[in-house]
């Protein structure tokens, strides 16, 4: 990391050696985002989330994960104001809103 000419990699390594920060697990998942020019609303639709388990080294690409849940997690952010067209198609039934750490919940195995 430290070698990398990446600042951001440079200073995360800095970071870690110098604070001792250390990652305590990794959180993967598949996220399909989509835009809404109108109001700038971003909506993501996160599902899949896998948890590194005892793996904490996140530049691995071969880094084994294991399932951490079946939630599909559907987000909605805007700037100025929502769309009626987009707040109609996001009222979904039968679905819960609710707070959702994807972090919290791939914690839980370590």
């Amino acid at each position: 990391m430290r070698e990398s000419g990446d600042g951001l990699l440079v200073q995360l390594y800095s970071k870690m050696r110098g604070e001792g920060l250390r990652p305590k697990t990794i959180v993967d998942y598949t996220r399909e985002p989509f835009i809404y020019p109108a109001g700038n609303v971003r909506v993501t639709i996160d599902y899949d989330i896998r948890s590194g388990l005892w793996e904490t080294d996140f530049l691995d690409p071969h880094c084994l994960t294991i399932p951490a849940g079946n939630e599909i997690i559907l987000e909605v952010k805007w700037d100025a104001y929502l769309p009626s067209i987009i707040r109609s198609a996001v009222q979904l039934t039968d679905t819960r809103t609710t707070a959702f750490s994807k972090y919290q919940v791939c914690r839980r195995f370590g």
